[in-house]
């Protein structure tokens, strides 16, 4: 198809007497000859010059020199008229001549640096001949410029010339109007939206509607001859401009600066380059300048299609549309190429061909930039719905716009809550990028898994992926599922895949999970309603064996007691309001007293006597248990400073939280404030509970080391029943293990604690660590322990807590 659109037929040099005109171009070579270093006037051309067609293809490409064309016309038997009608423009010096038996009668200036005469209507360049019965008639063509000296011509009939002026016409205002009506729609949206990428596409759209309308003619029909002419002789200036603007549109187009950083720093040696290029186009001659712009135009060429499939290739689907533009360009611009440079004939595709894609190409583009918008205005809105880390649904998306879902059901739901925990000790072993990615890959499991349930609700996404899980946060997991009598069997399925390990560096980490269930009727309450009714069906789950645990009625309550009790314990921690009492330790081999356990006590005005059991949680929960345990440390002292020689010879244990340990200087403070007491720190015991985990971040090991070569005894509370115990002994390398009173209550009836409680007594003796047991309560427990070697205990069976006057009565 394409050899038959440039394949056309071809006229000759010497026109016959029955030639009555065609829009076909002149395709048989001209007789040619070139002219000296002296301009030559037109009989003198004539009568000195040797012209050959053998000359006509070298002077159609770039020289410096001057040529002439001669067509000869046979003798007309009736007068005739014919005229010529040149499609290029950008001829520097362009004379025509019209000679009747030899004598010049006819003289046309029409190139593009001289003074056109004899005026005429502008149809491009174009010349009519008459030709007179019994005369010779001959035309002379002189050329000469710094650009292509291709002569596209045509010699037509009056009425051809007007038809094709008025198709000419028609094309021009097509074009123009196309290619101004795009102009002003980037502007618009460029105002409106200021992105720099608009910026650079207006600009180069502009030059490229200058370029054009001097290389395809229309120029001179929409503005003065005298500023057509002056682009005319900067053309290769403005396709520099061009190229440069399209190499920084690319830029910007292709976020090359987020997206691919590394090609982003070369952009100010190709604004040097591109400099260079624009002063040499405006002091080098056109033909010398042709060659190195044609290189730097496919240097650009192949860059921006490098990074436009580079760019695809991330997921950038504005890239496609943007290739698809530079490929018209790169076809158009080397056809045009061509065809100026004699490689391709001149006929009306090719003639247009530069046009045609330049229009595609711009509204590509244009294309491109508004799709270009909507990606990014979709990745804003994922951005923004989506967690950064895991990918799914986010908080953002749960509060506004879960319920725009058009799959959201006004009946039943079930919104199942997964809480996580640990994240904040993990965050502080291996840093805060890898505890989210371990969060974030367990979202991403239980996602997956949630694939094959028919009954969960699909969140369909900007980007038009959906989400079974949201991501609220690092530690809460929410899917909600609906016509199911209950969620059970789907929370089933996901226990595998929670109790899955995920590995991290150096760190195989199990994460610790609560489940907590709300199921409501939407036509009722709202998601969040459940939200908050799952979150404390989660927390309740914390101190629950089952896998799960549904929300009901009293939890509400039980939430606005611990909120109050929150409240409450702070105003009590800056009255002071706590007092403490002591539980005698007794050495298990002679009965007597060696040691005591301070336990802190809260007697409430209105609420009572409030359970260590139930502020001691939420005081580590909330981030209390800090002020709660200086509040403590600082009584303690005081009391042992007042009654320090009735306590001569004994120890005094005091509860810390393994969250202390986590604190900076926490170990160099409790050293000085024995100091400021005058307390030895031989005296003291302190007591870390396990009911938190003890992070190997460095820092509690760091403290614990502190406290051991200060001279105080560390011990470990409740061992057994809290976290890592076997970890803890490693990194904290106790004096003293206290068995938890959970194995020791029923030790007279249950062999399995009996064993346990022996096994403990056993690694400890091994490890030259002392145990207490904690609880007991019947002379058959008390024979039990002291059977199997344990150092002390306490329990009622001895002691209750008492007052400190008179635990030291009891002294």
């Amino acid at each position: 198809m394409l050899f038959c659109l440039l394949s056309t037929p071809v006229g000759a040099f010497v026109v016959p007497s029955d030639f009555t005109g065609s829009t076909d171009y002149l395709r048989e070579p001209l007789l040619t000859a070139q002219e000296g270093p002296e301009r030559l006037a037109a009989e003198d051309a004539l009568a000195s010059l040797e012209f050959d067609t053998a000359l006509f293809h070298p002077a159609s490409d770039l020289s410096a020199q001057a040529y002439w064309h001669k067509i000869e016309f046979a003798p007309v038997d009736t007068p005739t008229e014919l005229i010529f009608r040149l499609s290029n423009i950008m001829i520097d010096e362009l004379d025509f001549y019209l000679l009747q038996n030899g004598e010049v009668v006819r003289h046309w200036v029409r190139g593009d640096t001289q003074s056109w005469s004899p005026d005429a209507a502008y149809a491009s360049i174009w010349f009519p001949v008459e030709l007179q019965p019994g005369s010779t008639h001959q035309v002379l063509i002189r050329k000469a410029s710094e650009g292509p000296l291709l002569l596209p011509l045509r010699l037509m009939s009056p009425k051809q010339f007007e038809q094709l002026t008025e198709t000419s016409f028609k094309i021009w205002a097509a074009a123009a109007g196309a290619l101004l009506i795009l102009l002003i729609h980037n502007t618009v949206t460029f105002l409106l939206f200021r992105y720099p990428a608009y910026g650079f596409y207006i600009l180069f759209h502009s030059l490229v509607f200058l370029s054009l309308g001097v290389t395809q003619g229309f120029g001179p029909w929409l503005w003065p001859m005298a500023f057509n002419q002056f682009l005319g002789s900067i053309i290769l200036t403005l396709y520099t401009l061009s190229a440069w603007c399209i190499f920084h549109f690319s830029l910007q187009f292709l976020q090359i600066r987020t997206r691919l950083p590394g090609w982003w720093r070369y952009r100010r040696l190709a604004d040097l380059a591109f400099a260079s290029a624009v002063l040499v186009s405006l002091v080098v001659p056109e033909y010398a300048y042709a060659t190195p712009f044609s290189v730097l135009q496919g240097a650009v060429s192949i860059y921006c299609l490098y990074l436009g499939f580079k760019i695809l290739r991330t997921g950038f689907s504005p890239a496609a549309l943007f290739l698809v533009a530079w490929s018209f360009f790169i076809v158009g611009a080397a056809i045009g190429g061509m065809v100026f440079r004699s490689q391709l004939p001149f006929n009306t595709f090719t003639e247009h061909a530069l046009l045609i894609s330049t229009v595609i190409e711009l509204l590509c583009f244009s294309f491109s930039l508004t799709q270009r918008t909507r990606y990014l205005e979709t990745e804003k809105n994922q951005q923004l719905l989506t967690s950064p880390v895991s990918g799914l649904a986010n908080r953002n998306y749960f509060i506004n716009h879960l319920h725009r879902q058009h799959a959201l059901p006004n009946d039943r739901v079930h919104l199942v809550l997964i809480q996580l925990s640990g994240i904040t000790e993990l965050s502080e072993a291996v840093g805060p990028e890898s505890a989210m990615k371990a969060s974030a890959t367990l979202a991403q499991r239980i996602n997956q898994a949630l694939e094959s349930e028919p009954h969960i609700l699909r969140h369909r996404l900007p980007n038009l992926s959906h989400s079974n899980v949201i991501d609220m946060d690092q530690e809460n997991l929410v899917f909600l599922c609906d016509h199911l009598d209950s969620p059970g069997a789907i929370i089933e399925h996901l226990e595998p895949v929670l109790n899955q390990t995920i590995h991290l560096s150096q760190l195989e980490f199990q994460q610790l999970f609560s489940i907590g269930v709300a199921s409501g009727d939407l036509n009722r309450m709202d998601v969040t309603t459940l939200y908050q009714h799952a979150q404390l069906a989660a927390r309740a789950n914390w101190r629950s064996t089952h896998l799960w645990s549904p929300y009901q009625q009293d939890l509400q309550s039980r939430q606005h007691r611990q909120l109050m009790l929150v409240a409450e314990m702070s105003k009590a921690i800056r009255n002071h309001d706590f007092h403490f009492e002591i539980q005698p330790k007794i050495v298990l081999a002679t009965g007597q007293i060696n040691s005591g356990e301070v336990l802190l006590r809260w007697h409430h005005a209105s609420l009572g006597r409030v359970s260590p059991a139930d502020f001691i949680p939420l005081a580590e929960h909330v981030g209390l248990i800090y002020q709660l345990t200086q509040l403590i440390l600082h009584q303690v002292l005081s009391w042992m400073q007042q009654h320090a020689d009735q306590l001569q010879g004994t120890t005094l244990a005091i509860n810390i939280s393994a969250r202390d340990l986590l604190q900076q200087n926490f170990a160099a403070g409790v050293i000085e404030l024995c100091k400021g007491y005058g307390i030895s720190p031989g005296s003291i015991v302190l007591e870390i509970t396990e009911t938190s985990v003890v992070s190997d971040s460095g820092l509690a090991v760091d403290n614990a080391a502190l406290l051991r070569s200060a001279g105080f005894s560390l011990s470990i509370d409740d061992f057994g029943a809290g976290y890592s115990s076997m970890q803890n002994i490693h990194r904290l390398q106790p004096d003293e293990i206290k068995i938890d009173r959970l194995f020791v209550s029923d030790l007279d009836s249950n062999p399995t604690h009996q064993t346990l409680c022996r096994s403990l007594i056993q690694l400890s003796r091994d490890l030259h660590i002392h145990t207490t047991a904690e609880g007991i309560e019947t002379e058959e427990q008390l024979k039990l322990l002291s059977s199997w070697g344990c150092h002390s205990g306490q329990g009622y069976f001895f002691h209750r807590p008492m007052s400190p006057e008179e635990y030291l009565d009891l002294l």
